[in-house]
């Protein structure tokens, strides 16, 4: 593989969103880090957002209308993504929220002086780089760090997300065959090309009665092909393909750091508190002389793939009481999995267990509507980093929801977001790929497939459930597509396909959609 590869531009990716790029999840994961003093109240002002490696847009756009008072700002080098996301912009009526198509080292010194970025801010509150640090070789990957710190105001922050080092040495091995496929079957990473690759490893590897030399190295490639057959097409795709460079976070952390840029934090908020692993590797990991040490060794006891690491320019601890403050007045509510009977959750450091009662209390106490971390602080016993560390799992696993009080406008604010939500609910139903909507309660996206999309569309309709199941039917076939059966494929007969749609109404109105309600989604 090229060491030194430039951001591929040849190839045009999937667009994702990610809710840790969303502005509440960033201010919420810098409070519970408690690091740095990022002030909650930043939500409701006149903010500067800038994406290195924007892509599609996606994430932009839906931060743009969660913020309208705020300027959202991405590049990328790609035109086909810049097009797209310009365009759909434009069709989901956002004035707030620029994009352009310009190389990231460009920035190194500052706000280029020509070009399509000139009259853009100088400084931004907020930078993130999903994913581009481990994409780009060592000279790309310095002058992102580089523009990034430029950018930043003092005390903004920094999201950096990257593939990381030991959980990709055994994919780094099917990368490199993947590419080598590639190169035989006219140069495209293709996931016929992964497959093979990853079928071909595991053969490699020997048995379990008898392992062969790479099965003893890396017997994670017996059992990879399977790990990575739930994940998207467009995800593996775009994750194989030659340019693909994980990292380490002892070195990440050092450039970062040359560059005035200081750790604060994890955007994947189990990982804020290594006291959740079990007790044999917690000890090792809270052993280490210091933070950045920690956290390499808790990335070896967890195998790490992928990190989201939080910097800020000019780290400012925060007052101890001016925290609590601050969590106590953060508000929770009832997420999209709360209906789930589980209590335990897969993380990043394991699967992560949660006392029955806690979770009966909790879910008791959100049932009628938001409580504030310190009401429930109040009803429990637990002490406040125990509670934080609970809530960091059930966050993450969308059972539990957080949101910041907004002083003014929360009413327009919310009629803005139902027009957004509507303009985007009609381009899912015209076989737009959008994949979610905003929820105004979070102001994070929600996902939705394209069949929700067409029951919610209707849904207030007062019809009957077959009267329903007819409109949609109705509104499928006039946009070109069809209902399929639970193989994917199209039910041809007219009756086959209502019935469908009406079983498929029938959960649909007693389960999806009271959780979309409590999200304030078609509320």
């Amino acid at each position: 593989m090229d060491p030194t590869p430039a951001y591929p531009t040849e190839k045009t990716y999937e667009a994702f969103l990610h809710r840790e790029l969303s502005v509440t999840w960033l201010v919420l994961a810098t409070l519970m880090g408690g690091r740095h003093r990022l002030d909650p109240g930043l939500i409701g002002r006149g903010f500067q957002y800038l994406d290195f490696g924007c892509g599609h847009g996606l994430n932009l756009l839906f931060n743009a209308a969660a913020h309208p008072e705020a300027s959202f700002y991405g590049v990328d080098m790609n035109p086909t993504h810049i097009a797209a996301a310009t365009t759909r912009a434009e069709q989901l009526g956002l004035g707030n929220v620029h994009f352009a198509l310009a190389d990231l080292t460009a920035f190194v010194g500052g706000l280029p002086g020509r070009g399509p970025c000139r009259s853009w801010p100088e400084s931004y509150d907020v930078v993130v780089a999903h994913g581009v640090a481990s994409w780009v070789g060592a000279e790309v990957r310095t002058a992102l760090i580089a523009a990034a710190s430029e950018l930043l105001r003092p005390g903004g922050i920094f999201y950096c997300s990257y593939n990381t080092y030991p959980g990709w040495l055994s994919r780094s091995t099917l990368q490199m065959l993947s590419v080598e496929e590639s190169l035989r079957a006219g140069g495209s990473t293709t996931l016929s090309g992964i497959q093979k690759a990853a079928a071909t490893l595991s053969r490699l590897t020997g048995t379990e009665d008898q392992d062969w030399p790479l099965g003893q190295e890396l017997p994670g490639l017996r059992t990879l092909a399977a790990r990575l057959e739930p994940m998207p097409e467009g995800y593996l795709v775009g994750e194989f393909q030659a340019a693909h460079q994980p990292l380490y976070v002892g070195p990440m952390h050092r450039l970062c750091g040359a560059h005035g840029l200081t750790y604060i934090g994890s955007a994947t908020l189990p990982e804020m508190f290594p006291e959740l692993l079990d007790p044999q590797r917690g000890s090792q990991v809270m052993e280490a002389v210091d933070l950045p040490m920690r956290e390499v060794l808790q990335d070896l006891a967890i195998n790490q793939t992928f990190r989201r690491d939080l910097f800020a320019k000019g780290p400012c601890p925060p007052a101890r009481q001016w925290r609590r403050q601050a969590m106590t007045d953060l508000l929770l509510h009832l997420g999209a999995a709360a209906d789930d009977d589980a209590d335990a959750f897969p993380t990043s450091l394991g699967l992560m267990a949660i006392e029955p009662e806690f979770m009966q209390a909790l879910k008791g106490a959100l049932a009628d509507g938001p409580q504030s971390v310190g009401w429930i602080l109040d009803q429990s016993a637990l002490e406040p980093k125990d509670l934080l560390m609970r809530l960091a799992v059930l966050i993450g696993a969308g059972v539990i929801g957080a949101s910041f009080r907004r002083e003014n406008g929360a009413d327009g604010l919310k009629r803005s977001i139902d027009g957004f939500n509507q303009r985007c609910l009609d381009q899912i139903t015209a076989g737009e790929e959008i994949g979610a909507l905003l929820s105004p309660v979070l102001h994070q996206p929600v996902t939705i497939s394209p069949l929700e999309s067409f029951f919610l569309q209707v849904a207030d309709s007062g019809l009957p459930p077959e009267g329903v199941a007819q409109m949609v039917w109705m509104g499928i076939t006039m946009a070109g597509g069809s209902v399929k059966d639970p193989e994917g494929q199209p039910i041809e007969d007219p009756d086959v396909a209502l019935g469908q749609l009406q079983e498929f109404w029938d959960s649909f109105a007693s389960g999806r959609l009271p959780v979309l309600r409590r999200l304030g989604i078609g509320a």
